[in-house]
């Protein structure tokens, strides 16, 4: 059972992401500072899997307990999710920069929340089992460990950059690391939380096709109109593919 450490200041935000993360069989602690919560860590109180904190606190904020926490080698594995009645331009950099893993708008609703929750869950999960795959390769001839290929997922993604290159609907399309770095982009710039819609909108498909099919989505399509939205969800990418009417497609480019 996954352990969520929450900090937050409001006691009525506590106790909601409580209620919320209980219902999804998700055990919850809680801090109502950054101070307290960076004391609980360091004595070795709390071991979660996952921390939720609120960017705005009395004392140290949310931002300044993430930077801390993700530049002590003890915490630096620690995923984070910030969160914040104000999301703008300003708090995403400042989340990025401090290290967080993604940033909630409050007040939150659970359809937001834990798809959130359960997409950073699972690539701290997917991080651990790289770093033990990668402890156990055989070192190059520089005495360095050989970097681990997920050749499934490279042979998935070069399958699908073919498969779109030539497309006369594709317009944009986007290759994005799991942390949202762009790798390869076509056509407009996408908004830079486009890695958070493909979260949301892949991990609801999932959740979707388990409870009424009985099986994993790992593909989305989304129409709007004549406009079609593709969201592939790889190991370790993801792929966003804008089509519209035919003839706009344009090549990739790296």
């Amino acid at each position: 059972m996954p352990n969520i450490f929450i900090v937050d200041d409001s006691i009525s935000v506590r106790k909601a992401l409580e209620i919320t993360l209980r219902n999804q069989s998700m055990h919850s602690s809680s801090a109502v500072s950054g101070e307290d919560a960076l004391e609980a860590l360091n004595s070795g109180q709390k071991d979660c899997d996952l921390m939720m904190v609120d960017v705005i606190m009395p004392g140290m904020s949310g931002i300044e307990l993430c930077r801390e926490i993700k530049t002590n080698p003890r915490h630096a594995h620690l995923p984070i999710i910030l969160m914040s009645g104000n999301v703008d331009d300003e708090v995403r950099q400042q989340a990025r920069e401090a290290g967080a893993d993604g940033v909630l708008r409050k007040p939150f609703r659970s359809e937001e929340l834990i798809p959130m929750v359960e997409s950073v869950l699972e690539e701290y999960r997917e991080k651990q089992n790289d770093d033990v795959a990668l402890a156990g390769e055989p070192a190059t001839e520089g005495g360095e460990a050989a970097p681990a290929i997920a050749h499934g997922d490279l042979s998935a993604l070069t399958e699908m950059l073919q498969r779109y290159e030539d497309h006369p609907r594709v317009r944009d399309v986007v290759i994005l690391d799991r942390q949202g770095h762009p790798i390869k982009q076509t056509g407009n710039v996408l908004p830079e939380n486009i890695q958070m819609f493909a979260r949301f909108f892949t991990n609801t498909a999932g959740v979707l096709g388990k409870q009424m099919l009985g099986e994993d989505i790992e593909d989305v399509s989304i129409r709007y109109g004549a406009h079609e939205m593709v969201i592939h969800n790889l190991p370790a990418h993801f792929v966003v593919v804008l089509m519209g009417e035919e003839g706009a497609g344009r090549a990739l480019q790296a």
